[in-house]
């Protein structure tokens, strides 16, 4: 079961993200199969102790990783998609395709990923799918994950007076996948500190396909 973060002290709080993030930054190197604990913990910096007090195992620190890049990466789309409401609420209604083309970059650049959070992300999943013990705490976790999307990217759509041609869930399967396949490729064979750019023209092209955007009403 995962700690609860917010009971913990500040102090315990950084190790613990450090300890997040060097698992991150291991994982995309050596696999997770391939990493050791001494190599996480050398990584951040710290000790064994350290990270036997904030983690049973490694299996554990794949779960807790899994869950708070759900949280952060939701906080993140809800914040944007609050801004946007507002600006939309101020502004004229702008061109479709300009207007999905600045807020998908928005969404995805803002906090932009590194190379090695890209690949850990995928490592992560793959070990997770391979790991029986892991499977359903994995499939609770994205099962949560999709429910809370679902719900922030109904709200854009009515935003922008929009609406999917297809289920929902069909949907975000389709713009996930799009997304994960333009993350890596971008991610492709470059230093694992650096940052990934994700270019929001093919995301658009698909969600130009997907949606249909009501009507303006005549004056």
């Amino acid at each position: 079961m995962t700690m609860n973060t917010d009971e913990l002290s500040p102090r315990r709080r950084q190790t613990r993200a450090t300890l997040v993030q060097a698992g991150i930054d291991v994982f995309a190197v050596r696999g997770i199969d391939g990493a050791s604990i001494e190599e996480i913990c050398e990584a951040g910096g710290l000790t064994r102790g350290a990270f036997y007090s904030n983690f049973s195992s490694r299996d554990d620190l794949v779960l807790v990783i899994v869950e708070m890049r759900i949280s952060e990466n939701l906080d993140r789309l809800d914040e944007t998609i609050q801004r946007w409401t507002e600006r939309l609420a101020a502004t004229e209604a702008p061109e479709v395709r300009e207007l999905m083309t600045t807020f998908i970059d928005d969404v995805f650049n803002e906090k932009k990923q590194t190379v090695a959070e890209t690949i850990a992300e995928q490592e992560i999943e793959l070990y997770c799918l391979r790991v029986p013990e892991l499977y359903a705490r994995y499939v609770e976790l994205n099962a949560s994950q999709l429910d809370r999307l679902a719900s922030l990217v109904t709200t854009a759509l009515d935003v922008a007076g929009a609406s999917p041609r297809q289920p929902l869930p069909d949907f975000l399967t389709v713009i996930i996948s799009v997304f994960n396949r333009i993350a890596l490729t971008a991610a492709a064979g470059r230093p694992m500190h650096e940052h990934v750019d994700i270019d929001p023209s093919l995301i658009v092209e698909v969600l130009l396909h997907l949606i249909d955007f009501a009507p303006c009403e005549p004056d």
